[in-house]
């Protein structure tokens, strides 16, 4: 089963697109074998990067393997879903939590 994970980090965090871009980069590395990186998108404040992985929970643990990424985590927001779903699993570093998108 296939999950979109999105991961989603304050837009002043990464201020130029090559920083967006590079990690991307080792985002995909990080991730090989686990996921496929999707691209990103960014607005109101927020920079998202979409992963399409069957093991979301993990590629969000390995993320502490990125030296890039290491600093994100404390303001990383995570969540995910089943590609033909709309429920939603926001990780928020002390468990899941599902809620409903309308």
């Amino acid at each position: 089963m296939e999950y979109l994970l999105l991961l989603q980090v304050p837009g002043s965090t990464l201020r130029r697109q090559a920083d967006v871009a590079g990690l991307e980069q080792r985002l995909s590395v990080a991730v090989r074998g686990l996921g496929r990186v999707e691209g990103h998108d960014a607005g109101s404040g927020e920079m998202n990067i979409l992963i399409l992985t069957k093991n979301p929970i993990e590629v969000v643990e390995r993320l502490s393997e990125v030296p890039e990424a290491r600093d994100l985590v404390p303001k990383l927001r995570a969540a995910y879903r089943k590609m033909d779903d709309v429920d939603v699993e926001i990780l928020d570093w002390e468990g899941p939590h599902r809620v409903r998108i309308a």
